[in-house]
């Protein structure tokens, strides 16, 4: 069973974490601390992705408060607003709000590209063999999760959102291995269809000439199955697709992965129950059988809903897959 293992998105951020930013913020500490304590959590998930046999993983997004938190790293023209809920989920985000035409940050600025910078060096130094994924979300879930003051055209706002991202990708490419797009929003209601139309356009115009491997996230219950088309229309390498939110709806979503590359959701990171192996093995050879070319075993979602503990576990529970590989 030669299954490829990752983890999607962020990492929990444990409380010591949580208390040296707010010391951080609070003045009480200097930037010298901050990444010291932020680099030791960097090399403690390394560790565990190495533990593991992770082929892929984050850099836990700790810097970060949140998944759209990260562009406020890397982009321009935007202001921090007011906490907002993240869809329908008791989770909140820092909203962005677009004053001004969306631009990429120069490499100075760029503290996103820097946070990178120095996760790869930790992973250098700990000679681990996973490949770093660098965590951002989609145009149109930007679009979605921004207030928008300054485009006229929601599909203009997407459009230079994909071209900072695609500028954003050319500086990477030699610090990551693999970009992780978030579209959660590909399958939201109440999104018009020239929107959506215009998202293949959008994928092209951010990554033009990218070279990296790109994944892209969905999460969230399928609840309009003919987006599915626009889906895989995408130019990316891996799909991903929200397994426990969608066992009843699997069968379509299937009639997709023939000769495509897909990521199963199927560690469930809004819960604390562990998953079964057998489970996760049926689902991995169901979707062999239907053709993918590749598949890649992991998180559904964000692991921000669950304790670190329970995060551990469940990642843990991965290794139990090369049993069963060393008995096929």
């Amino acid at each position: 069973m030669n299954v490829k293992k990752a983890l999607v998105g962020s990492f929990p951020k444990n409380p010591k974490l949580g208390k040296v930013i707010s010391w951080y913020n609070m003045g009480k500490i200097d930037k010298e601390k901050l990444e010291k304590y932020i680099n030791e959590n960097i090399k403690k998930l390394f560790e565990l992705a190495g533990d593991v046999k992770l082929d892929y993983t984050t850099n836990g997004l700790f810097r970060w408060d949140d998944v759209i938190d990260v562009t406020f790293g890397f982009i321009t023209g935007v202001e921090k607003g007011p906490l907002q809920r993240f869809f329908d989920n008791n989770f909140y985000y820092r909203q962005p709000v677009i004053k001004e035409k969306i631009n990429v940050k120069t490499r100075e600025e760029n503290i996103f590209l820097q946070d990178l910078e120095s996760s790869r060096k930790i992973k250098e130094e700990l000679s681990l063999s996973s490949k770093l994924k660098a965590v951002i979300p989609g145009p149109l879930t930007y679009y979605v999760l921004s207030d928008n003051r300054y485009y006229k055209n929601p599909i203009d706002l997407m459009i230079d959102y994909a071209s900072a991202v695609n500028s954003l990708s050319q500086e990477l490419s030699n610090v990551v291995d693999a970009i992780e797009i978030h579209e959660p929003a590909i399958f939201s209601s109440n999104i018009k269809r020239d929107v959506l139309e215009k998202l293949p356009e959008t994928y092209k115009t951010m990554f033009d000439n990218v070279k990296i491997e790109k994944h892209l996230m969905t999460y969230f219950e399928i609840n309009n199955l003919k987006r599915l088309d626009i889906l895989f229309s995408l130019p990316v390498d891996y799909f991903g697709i929200d397994v426990i939110e969608n066992l009843k709806k699997l069968g379509r979503v299937y009639t997709y992965f023939p000769s495509r590359k897909v990521h199963l959701g199927i560690l469930n990171a809004r819960n604390t129950k562990m998953e079964k192996i057998s489970t996760i093995i049926r689902v991995y050879n169901s979707v062999k059988r239907k053709g993918a070319s590749d598949v890649i075993i992991g998180n559904n979602t964000l692991f921000d809903f669950i304790p670190e503990v329970v995060v551990v576990k469940k990642l843990k529970l991965l290794k139990k897959l090369e049993k069963v590989e060393s008995n096929e």
